[in-house]
């Protein structure tokens, strides 16, 4: 551990730190949501949001916006290990206040930043130590003890500040305010710009994101199929709705499955799809095109002409259902051949296809596939599949990129995703990958022209026995990788229900978000701001930006002056025309 105090000093545009042990002043100040604050060692952030000589943080966004920044705790570290970590700390926020209205301290929301040991890189860029990544609701004091028995010189604190679309665009100021024991040690100004436009209640970007109720269920010993897991499932659910977010594969609208004789019955649960497609209006319902019960029947052998009636029947009534409801231009049928790599791969893709057209005309088919083969052999999967979610790496082929465009003007659906083998200099979700990589996910989306993102897992802990503690969940990944220590990969959520346990705060009833999941929703509402320029008539301007931001999938900005200069061209923009009659 360092001997030294961290201390805040404006300094050209940058914030410094250093001190000696015998500065005894506890410090709070205030940063960008674009840095990972770790909680040792020396820190060197620019400015930014942070006006040392006021004391003040100056922060701006729209309407139905979130507009994040952090605060951060410092202290000198004891004398020696043997004495306690100070404590008895809280963060408290008041109303914001302009002349025009007020913002509640109700939309205002402090996350305490937990921190979890990496032990290994993940990348060229990543480094071992202590990270932050969990953000847990902050409702109960806090101390400056860290993991192993270790004390922290710094704690950093997430504030999310949510604009109400009902809030009047002008100046608001408030404070922050850090106790300790309750007694008030230090006091920060906020200052927010509220702009003049709304950022669309609609999110315009897909976003499959894959949450499993089995592994919720596994991690919290419940019965996958008991009313308890099954809420469990749907508070994940409403979370990523909440942070303009959907689930990949809903498992809560996946009918129930009955064989009966050459056909199938199928039972839904209507109150789920009216609340998921009316009340919530996702705008994907991706279901599987061949089921588990359909996969593996002992009296019908894959393809035989009794599988393929008993498929067909399934999938028609399905698309029947959504239909009779209004719902069918919703429905995605996925490919059960993930990632298809191999001659086989892609003949069993084009039957589940053809499946799929015969019973359900004009439902599209997804698979996760690029729509050039890496192997001409294989044959194409294009007129067959309709919608295509590509590997990043993929993008990095012109020709891939030319056929998606073709996809696309046929009406056809792309996304693309991440996985363990994308690497540096291509973003990632790594907890310790650059804070801007998923910031700048959406922005590499809109500059591809392609439809949203995938993510094949939130909530991987099934290879660790907790993610609070041991941040390499998903250990697979070290041989799809060629070795890398995949810290938070398939883990953007932790289970709320051990939050007490590692950071003395209260447990939530669902999902606790990582600082990754909530710097990607970030990303998503730049996504909005750029749809929103262009459906006003500013496209042009809008594909300016994003390619002043990114060349490619593995060359774009990791600047976080350049985003905010960027966010700022944008916003002067949609004011101007948000006045404009229209």
């Amino acid at each position: 551990m360092f001997d030294i105090m961290i201390r805040p000093i404006l300094f050209s545009g940058l914030v410094f730190g250093w001190a000696t042990a015998g500065w005894a002043q506890v410090e709070f100040w205030a940063t960008s949501e674009l840095f990972k604050i770790r909680p040792e060692g020396w820190l060197r952030v620019p400015a930014l949001i942070w006006d040392a000589q006021t004391a003040t943080v100056r922060i701006a966004g729209a309407r139905n916006e979130y507009v994040p920044f952090q605060v951060i705790v410092s202290v000198p570290p004891p004398a020696s290990r043997r004495e306690p970590a100070a404590e008895g700390f809280f963060v408290e926020v008041s109303d914001l206040t302009s002349p025009a209205g007020r913002i509640s301290r109700d939309r205002l929301h402090i996350y305490l930043q937990h921190v979890v040991l990496c032990y290994g890189k993940s990348s060229p860029v990543g480094d071992t130590g202590l990270w932050p990544d969990a953000l847990v609701p902050l409702a109960a004091p806090f101390s400056m003890a860290g993991p192993f028995r270790r004390t922290l010189i710094r704690r950093a604190l997430w504030v999310d500040v949510y604009v109400p679309p009902e809030a009047a665009p002008g100046d608001y100021q408030g404070t922050i305010r850090l106790l300790r024991n309750g007694v008030v040690q230090k006091q920060l100004n906020i200052s927010l710009h509220v702009w003049d436009y709304v950022l669309p209640a609609e999110t315009h970007m897909i976003t499959y994101m894959g949450v499993s109720g089995r592994r919720l269920a596994a991690f919290h010993n419940m019965n996958p199929d008991s009313p308890e897991a099954r809420d469990l499932l749907t508070r994940y659910h409403a979370f990523l709705r909440e942070n303009r977010m959907e689930p990949w594969f809903n498992e809560r609208l996946q009918p129930k499955i009955e064989i009966t004789g050459d056909g199938v019955r199928l039972e839904f649960d209507h109150a789920a799809y009216q609340r998921y497609l009316g009340e919530w209006k996702f705008k994907r319902a991706v279901l599987e095109a061949g089921p588990a019960p359909l996969r593996r029947m002992p009296d019908a052998p894959p393809f035989s002409e009794l599988f393929n009636r008993r498929v067909k029947s399934y999938l028609s009534q399905v698309a029947a259902y959504f239909r009779t409801h209004g719902w069918l231009d919703r429905l995605v049928f996925n490919s059960p051949i993930d990632e298809p790599n191999s001659a086989e791969d892609y003949e069993q893709t084009r039957r589940w296809a053809q499946l799929v057209h015969e019973a359900a005309p004009g439902v599209p088919f997804l698979a996760t596939e690029a729509p050039v083969p890496d192997d001409p052999s294989w044959g194409t999967l294009t007129g067959y599949v309709n919608h295509f979610a590509v590997h990043g790496n993929a993008l990095n082929r012109l020709e891939v990129l030319e056929a998606i465009q073709r996809e696309r003007q046929k009406g056809g659906e792309v996304t693309w995703y991440i996985s363990c083998d994308q690497v540096y200099p291509q973003p990632n979700y790594f907890i310790d990958a650059p804070a801007m990589d998923p910031v700048m996910v959406p922005w590499i989306t809109w500059r591809h022209r392609l439809d949203g993102i995938l993510y094949w897992a939130l909530d991987y802990w099934t290879q660790t026995v907790d993610p609070w503690l041991n941040p390499v969940t998903y250990l697979s990944g070290f041989f799809c990788s060629g070795g890398g220590v995949l810290n938070g990969e398939g883990s953007l959520l932790y289970p709320g229900s051990r939050a007490r346990r590692h950071t003395g705060q209260p447990d939530v009833d669902g999902p606790v978000p990582s600082l990754r999941f909530l710097l990607l929703r970030e990303g998503i509402e730049d996504y909005e701001r750029l749809w929103l320029l262009k459906s006003l008539g500013a496209g042009e301007l809008a594909d300016r930006i994003a390619s002043d931001l990114v060349a490619d999938v593995s060359a774009f900005s990791r600047n976080p002056e350049a985003l905010y200069a960027a966010r700022r061209r944008i916003a002067e923009r949609l004011e101007q025309l948000w006045k404009t009659p229209r």
